[in-house]
């Protein structure tokens, strides 16, 4: 029970990225973008973000305090966004340009939020920009990894995520978010498939039939 509650807490803040995500003390310092502006990592990792139309890949979920998730990741520029966790995790994402969906099947909740209040909004724009709304906190290479940890412009102290790509930016490998707790969750991305047709019916929410009790009709 407990391993599901965190997990679950995970999933929201992997979905929403930085809403939930904070490192204290650690934000609040001067934002460092203009000294990484010119960083050549950071110029090839722009540009090949920009470069994802679509992407399409499994991925595992797993956190510091123990969770463990796996499911299906789908992204087609601009806006769009579905998450599919696997059994035994009754949780879906979707993201239709306006709004962002959760959908927690064990409980029987759908929860929506702007697509644009949230951090995960820029994952999903037209063009990928760090200048666009960002800033830039670190840049770190590490295990042939290149990592680059951004945070929405004005609101540092709310959160962070750790971008991670392969060492020569060719390659968008997932994520990391740390929450106020202390607790990391990391998503890995297995093997992507990128700038590949999508069906736009994959993107389509549909509301369960739960969320339409039979009372509220009459």
């Amino acid at each position: 029970m407990k391993n599901s509650v965190l997990l679950k807490l995970a999933t929201m803040t992997m979905v929403c990225l930085v809403i939930y995500g904070t490192t204290p003390s650690s934000y609040a310092q001067k934002p460092l973008t203009k000294a990484f502006s010119q960083d050549k990592s950071v110029i090839a990792a722009e540009k090949f973000l920009k470069s994802i139309r679509t992407l399409k890949a499994p991925f595992v979920q797993t956190a510091s305090s123990g969770g463990y998730a796996r499911g299906n990741l789908y992204i087609k520029r601009p806006g769009n966004l579905r998450i599919d966790y696997d059994k035994p995790m009754s949780l879906k994402v979707y993201a239709d340009g306006t709004w962002l969906f959760y959908i927690d099947g064990e409980l029987k909740d759908v929860s929506q939020i702007p697509l644009a209040a949230t951090p995960a909004s820029f994952l999903l724009r037209e063009k990928f920009s760090f200048s666009d709304g960002l800033n830039i906190e670190n840049v770190e290479k590490r295990n042939r990894t290149l990592r680059i940890t951004v945070a929405r412009r004005g609101e540092e102290d709310s959160g962070s995520l750790t971008l991670i790509l392969s060492e020569g930016a060719n390659a968008f490998r997932g994520w990391s978010v740390t929450d106020p707790q202390g607790v990391k969750t990391t998503v890995t991305l297995l093997s992507p498939i990128l700038n590949q047709p999508i069906a736009k019916e994959i993107f389509v929410f549909k509301p369960p039939d739960w969320a339409f009790p039979a009372d509220a009709e009459e």
